[in-house]
This record gives structure tokens, sequence and C-alpha cells, in this order.
């Protein structure tokens, strides 16, 4: 008896330690057809009849796949949908699917699996159903993927609905199996306290003046809680007499500047970012540093986007963007006029960036009016937080994913701290503005929307 009870249980277990049990889809294998072959229990959209693909539920090994052959003009697409209601408490949704793709078929851009919320009975307006996460895979091998995600539930939500879709492959083949949908327990949340400095060492100050004024920076961000910092643009030559740009660079990690912001990184235990005019050999760079809390040099990044004072004094630009892991999560650079080009941020989110530090002397554009919408526009359509250091507009700011400022100098000299929630597919989750939900977790959506197959005449102009 001891025995088969210990089988059963075997039986029932599922990746992510939950159960067959709680399985939420009904014929989740696609076992059960109707008379028209679709699995019953789910809804079949071929959207236009006369690009329709062909369709039907095939075997392979132990796993039955829906399979959608598509039409050779790249115009068919079709979806296999269903929607379930979620038990009373439910933190969080896991969701599992394979997807297999033959011939033209690409999975990251053919498949689709798009997940809508929805509440019983509706307290919002608008549409029946409201998306919110088009999550990417965790797994693509060639002409294979899988999904395997926890996605928070949107606070009132009691209705969740899987979409399987295969779109536009000319001639290729998608096939779905082993959907599920399982109540999860919530993810371990990620909030990260980020902060960024408003100033500069006063005019006339000596390099030493300035290392100590940066210390102080750092010392107190670390006192407001904050897991990372930001300080401005190229801080071993702003308000220090010196001979001029050029000659304030220094070699890093070695020069006094660099030391200095390492020492209290490792002193205060947090995250620093600065800008540091740099001299690696006898090439200058200016570029943007991230120390570990260990005073550890984590990564270097050197401005791309030169202005023409930089050119003439002698600076070269750098050639990358390069994305850092720290305990706080993914995080990417930029310098200055970096912020007038939205390739390098989208560069930095392509490469996985969730915070991307700005160090920036100031923001030129339209009079002055260009900031801080500039970053935001970039955090709002790269779901990235950005930190930013500003001289000029004196308006340093903490920009969440949503493009929302949630903290700002003002004019004021100081340090300005905000939390920043990281949680996967959790950014705003919730109902806003007299009951109308909003779909703005971006990163659960633009992602998968792109169409980088059209893009060419970008990086051509």
């Amino acid at each position: 008896m001891r025995a088969a009870l210990l089988i059963v249980a075997m039986l029932t277990m599922t990746a992510g330690g939950t159960t067959v049990a709680d399985e939420l889809l009904a014929n989740a294998d696609f076992s059960a057809l109707d008379d028209d072959g679709v699995p019953e229990g789910w809804e079949l959209n071929l959207g236009n009849p006369r690009t329709a693909p062909r369709c039907g539920v095939v075997e392979r090994g132990a796993a039955r796949w829906m399979q959608f052959v598509m039409r050779e003009n790249g115009a068919s697409m079709g979806c296999l949908s269903q929607h379930v209601m979620l038990p009373d408490g439910t933190e969080a949704v896991h969701f599992q699917v394979d997807v297999r793709c033959v011939g033209a078929a690409e999975p990251l851009e053919h498949s689709l699996v798009r997940i809508y919320w929805d509440d019983e009975p509706r307290a919002h307006r608008g549409t029946s159903w409201i998306y919110r996460h088009m999550p990417e895979y965790t797994e693509v091998q060639a002409q294979r993927a899988r999904l395997d995600v926890v996605i928070p539930v949107p606070e009132k939500s009691n209705r969740v609905r899987m979409d399987l879709m295969a779109r536009w492959a000319p001639g290729g083949a998608v096939s779905f199996a082993n959907p599920s949908v399982q109540p999860a327990p919530a993810p371990e949340p990620r909030v990260v306290r980020l902060a960024a400095v408003q100033g500069h060492a006063p005019g006339g100050s000596t390099l030493g003046d300035a290392c100590a004024w940066a210390a102080e920076q750092v010392a107190a961000a670390a006192g407001k809680g904050a897991d990372l910092v930001c300080l401005g643009e190229a801080i071993n030559h702003a308000g220090v007499d010196d001979d001029g740009p050029l000659a304030a660079c220094e070699p890093i990690p070695e020069g006094p500047m660099s030391r200095a912001l390492s020492r209290a990184a490792d002193e205060h235990d947090i995250i620093v970012c600065a800008g540091i005019y740099e001299l690696d050999g006898d090439i200058a760079y200016n570029s943007s540093v991230l120390f570990g809390r260990d005073g550890e040099l984590i990564g270097v990044y050197r401005k791309v986007h030169l202005p023409s004072p930089e050119v003439d004094w002698g600076f070269t630009p750098g050639d990358t963007y390069p994305v850092f892991e720290t305990d706080i999560g993914r995080v990417g650079m930029q310098v200055c006029y970096d912020n007038c080009f939205y390739e390098g941020a989208r560069a930095l989110a392509l490469g996985g960036a969730e915070i991307i530090c700005l160090p920036i002397w100031g923001e030129g554009r339209a009079d002055d009016t260009a900031w801080p919408h500039s970053p935001r526009m970039h955090a709002l359509n790269n779901a990235v937080a950005y930190v930013c250091a500003v001289y000029s507009q004196r308006e340093s700011c903490v920009i969440d994913q949503n493009g929302i400022v949630l903290a700002s100098a003002g004019g004021e000299d100081g340090v300005y701290c905000a939390d920043v929630d990281l949680t996967p597919y959790a950014a705003l989750n919730n109902w806003i503005e007299e009951d109308r939900i909003t779909p703005r977790s971006y990163r659960g959506v633009w992602r998968r929307e792109r169409m980088p197959g059209t893009y060419g005449p970008v990086l051509g102009w």
C-alpha cells in the first residue's frame, strides 16, 4: 500500500512542485477532439478564412501536438485558446508549453503565447479581456522552444486565458504540446532602491576634493538604504581645476577617482556607477564605471556617441553595449550624448538590462525641453528602469520601467532615492483610474511584438 501511494505521488508531480491535480486547463493533452478535430474545451481562431492554415492534432512520441501548417504566402494565422477561472486566493500562475517549428517557421518569429487576464463578474470598463503578458520563452534551441514562467495574478483578476498562436510563417508549420496552467505561490519580490546624485564637486576643487565629495555622496546614498547609486558624468573633471578634459583622464581602476569610488562602495556595501574620463594606454575615452559592493570593478562602458567637442579634444568612441550582472539585477550604462540615440537603449534592453545608469552633463535639445522626457521614453519603450545624474538641467531622477519619474532632484543638490520593483512580470499589475485596468507590464509585451526583420533601413540611416 505504501509503495502504491509513493508511485501515485511520483506520477502526479510536475516541474515547479505542483501536481496534475492542480491543472486548470481542460483536455490539456488534446486527447479529446470534437467532430471538427478541434480539442474539446478549446476555442480555435483561424483569422482570415482565405489565408487560414491547415490545423489538427498529431501524435509524436508520447505527446499530442496541435499543429498549424501555414500557407506559402506568409499570411496564415491560427490560435488555440482556453480560459479558466482561478481558485480563490491564487497568488500567481505557472504557465508551461512546448513549441516545435519545421520548415520556414522559427519559434521567436512565428509562434507566440499570450496571457490575458480578466475578472468575473466584470468590474472594469472597456474590452472583456485585458491583455497583459506575452512572456519570453525560457528555452530556445534551434526550432524548438519552451515556456516555463510564473506570473503574479494582477489585482482583482480571477480569470486567465492562454493563447497558443502560430503566425505568418511562409509554408512552415508550428506545433504546441503539453500546455499547462496551474496555481503557484507568488514569486519572491525583487524590489531594489536606486539613488541618483544631483551635483558635482564645487568649482575650483582639486581632484582630491572631488574624490572626497564623491565618497560623501556614496555614503549618503547608502545611508538612505540604496542598493545602487549613480553619480554624474566625468566626476574626475566636473568642478575640478585641471588642465582640461584630456588631462583629467585616468586609468580604470587604478586612477584616483576610481580608487575613491571602489573604497566607498566597499565601505558602504553599495553598487556605484559614475562617469569618469578614462585613459587606456594612449587612448582617451568618456566612460562610465560600475563598482560592486565589495569594491570590485564589475565593468566599464565607453561612450559610443561623441559630440563634436569631445572629438576635438581627442576622445575615441566605444563600440559595444555591455550588460553587467549584479546582485540586484542586470545593469547597463550610457553616458550623456548616448541619450539622444534610441538604438543604444534598445541594444542594452535586448542584451538583458533591467536598469540603465545614465551619467549626463546635460540634455541640450529643444531649449532643454527634452529632459526628462527623453530618458522617460527610453525607460517606457524598453521596459527598463533608469537612474540619471544630470548637471545642466539639475533634475537628476529615478524612472521606473513604465516611464514614471519616482524621484527627482528638482534643482536641489543631494541624493534622491526610489524603490523599483524588478519582480518579473509584476510591474504595476494593478487597477487604477476608476477601476479601469491598464496593461502596463511592457517587458512582457514589447519584446515579443517586435518585427526586427523590418528594421533594416534603421541600420543604414
